[in-house]
């Protein structure tokens, strides 16, 4: 595999193109179930089951679980491993697994790059959702939002306005107005040998052609 360490350029949707088969060559290989959007998409009918609200809280409580388990990890490599065990044997995660896991394939397939991102509101209120992120040169309106937990890629004003629009029931607080943004979260530094272990473990993680 050629490992890319710089975007060249390519056409827009060529690069969106490349963003969108790397989400879902690791989907495929690493599948979850978001509980917490199938209750957005299940309210209020199925909710109103007791024993599928039940069913749900329960995936949500052993995914709250794990978080709880990451909350004082400040060893970046036992992060990742923490998120890939949880994903591998529970089959579940939101938008912070998903974009971690996300974040970790593009470095593994050398886009350096990237990162991952949380959405803010106006107001500097963090609306509970992150996704994963590539520069592909010092223009930010051509930065690319890779958000996985709502299965979509896109530049980052398109995806913002889908924030602001189509995708705004998925939000507690309502992700409107013109200062909706998304703010870079700290990389996680990983050392040559571990993200070797990343790839040599997981192989789902690298991407069998050349990207961007």
């Amino acid at each position: 595999m050629q490992i890319n360490p710089v975007i060249s350029f390519k056409s827009r949707n060529s690069l969106i193109k490349d963003a969108d088969y790397l989400r879902r060559t690791v989907n495929r290989h690493f599948p979850v179930v978001a509980y917490s959007k199938a209750a957005h998409e299940a309210w209020p009918e199925f909710l109103l089951i007791k024993k599928f609200k039940e069913f749900i809280l329960s995936k949500n409580k052993i995914l709250l679980d794990y978080r709880q388990d990451r909350r004082y990890v400040k060893n970046p490599f036992t992060w990742y491993k923490n998120i890939l065990y949880c994903i591998s044997k529970e089959k579940i995660g939101a938008c912070a697994e998903q974009s971690e896991l996300i974040e970790l394939a593009l470095r593994i397939n050398g886009i350096q790059n990237c990162g991952k991102a949380s959405l803010v509101d106006s107001a500097g209120n963090f609306l509970n959702h992150s996704v994963a992120f590539i520069k592909t040169d010092n223009n930010s309106k051509k930065t690319i939002i890779i958000d996985p937990w709502l299965q979509d890629c896109g530049y980052i004003e398109e995806i913002l306005c889908k924030y602001r629009n189509e995708y705004a029931k998925y939000f507690k607080r309502p992700a409107c107005g013109t200062g909706l943004k998304l703010v870079a979260r700290p990389p996680k530094k990983l050392t040559p040998e571990q993200m070797e272990y990343f790839r040599e473990k997981y192989p789902g993680l690298v991407i069998q052609k050349k990207l961007f």
